[in-house]
């Protein structure tokens, strides 16, 4: 990062915070991507992370790299559209459930797609319930196929750390997905699982 577009940036200059940002848009956008599996409401995210990171550039300390602070902002956003699109859902439906109405499936399909993005759903679920850190570890190597050390790096603690933090978010997923199927055993999401998340 550099240090004198960062102050430019602080200053006001949006010439300097494009500068800034340019490099970092594709992490910001397949963050956004990774957390909502939606393309529209991954870009409505990565806008909205955008905004906060100009808005909020004073309250960058560095503590940790600029571009874990970037990343944190982009997963909070994008888990913030989640929990709104979720509780908007099931406002808007739950009074027509509770005179009857029992919605058809929006996407109608055969029964392996059904169960296809059933699965798809619930595993997104069932990461955004995970504790931050060992999501976003379980996100950068898992989903983005960071390495290990890249993540240590970016998030600021050590590889084994990761490490760790991958493993028991895996056990986490597969305690809780048992009904619905398995992960792949410790050391790595399968590409079939990969492909379900984006």
């Amino acid at each position: 990062m550099d240090e004198l577009l960062l102050r430019r940036a602080r200053q006001g200059d949006a010439d300097a915070f494009e500068q800034l940002m340019t490099p970092l848009e594709k992490l910001i956008w397949r963050v956004c991507w990774h957390y909502t599996g939606q393309r529209e409401t991954a870009s409505d995210c990565a806008q909205e992370a955008m905004i906060k990171i100009w808005r909020s550039l004073d309250s960058y300390r560095g503590d940790c790299a600029f571009e874990s602070w970037v990343y944190r902002i982009a997963a909070n956003c994008s888990m913030d559209a989640m929990r709104k699109k979720k509780r908007d859902r099931s406002e808007s439906i739950e009074p027509l459930k509770e005179a009857g109405f029992d919605p058809a499936d929006p996407e109608p399909g055969t029964e392996e797609k059904v169960i296809a993005a059933e699965r798809k759903r619930q595993l997104r679920e069932c990461i955004t319930r995970l504790p931050e850190d060992q999501r976003d570890a379980l996100v950068m190597t898992q989903l983005e196929g960071m390495s290990y050390e890249d993540a240590a790096r970016r998030l600021d603690v050590s590889e084994g750390t990761i490490k760790s933090r991958v493993n028991r978010a895996k056990a986490k997923l597969k305690e809780w997905l048992t009904d619905s199927g398995e992960l792949s055993a410790p050391g790595s999401v399968q590409k079939s699982e990969r492909r379900d998340l984006s």
